[in-house]
């Protein structure tokens, strides 16, 4: 069977916060791992693609998505944790904000608590999927030889972002005939995941959030689907599934 290349490298940093958009006083909150559109985001910063606010900063026209959304799309991405049942750390920090424009509170001074990851690291898989292949070979010749336009960071410019271990692989393709388990970061429904039984006897664990996979076009608002982690075996799976060596990846 046909394999397919792609390219994959450890991403990683001190800190991250991937802030959802749901709650916006007081406490800020960050989704459990770097998802679909904030990887894309720093995909395109590395390339030099315009962001979300590109248009306000130098007065530009915007319709519909983005730049970095409407170039990247197309790309295939798998996202492996590089934490103990898919969990990182996290704490929640906290800090003022007293410019004279944050805040109408008394005394202008803005008190904020935020959450953030501690030392998370994923291995990411990207394969070219239906991208342009002049974006495919650009993004790949950055990303093996450590360039960049703008530097990425994890979900905060205060967070830089680590590339390491850049590797060119082939992946295998999966039969989707029949159960598997699965490394990597996956969309579906709770009932497709068998928790009686896990790979190697390990005792059971099961990640889940609603984590962004696209934009909607009008507003640029979050497409939220379930996403999982888990060492159970998963019965049915709605997607592309590859394989490199003994790890089964779906690709987002």
């Amino acid at each position: 069977m046909m394999k397919t290349k792609a390219i994959k490298f450890r991403l990683s940093g001190d800190a991250a916060c991937f802030r959802k958009p749901d709650v916006n006083a007081q406490v800020y909150f960050t989704y459990h791992n770097i998802h679909r559109i904030a990887l894309l985001g720093l995909l395109g910063a590395i390339l030099g693609l315009k962001g979300y606010r590109n248009h306000r900063l130098f007065d530009e026209q915007q319709s519909g998505y983005p730049q970095f959304y409407e170039k990247l799309t197309g790309l295939k991405v798998a996202i492996r944790p590089e934490a103990e049942r898919g969990y990182f750390a996290k704490k929640i920090q906290y800090f003022n904000n007293s410019v004279g424009y944050a805040s109408k509170e008394t005394g202008g001074n803005l008190q904020v608590f935020e959450q953030w990851l501690e030392r998370p690291a994923w291995t990411i898989y990207l394969a070219q999927g239906s991208a342009e292949p002049e974006l495919w070979d650009q993004l790949t010749e950055y990303l093996s030889g450590g360039k960049c336009v703008y530097l990425p960071y994890l979900g905060k410019n205060e967070f830089p972002a680590v590339l390491e271990k850049v590797e060119f692989c082939e992946l295998e393709p999966v039969q989707q005939d029949e159960p598997v388990f699965i490394h990597s970061l996956f969309t579906g429904e709770l009932a497709e995941i068998d928790d009686t039984e896990t790979e190697g006897d390990q005792l059971p664990f099961l990640f889940s959030e609603r984590a962004p996979v696209a934009l909607q076009p009008e507003h640029n608002f979050y497409v939220l689907q379930q996403c999982f982690y888990t060492n159970c075996m998963v019965i049915q799976v709605p997607g592309v599934l590859l394989r490199d060596g003994e790890k089964v990846l779906f690709f987002l």
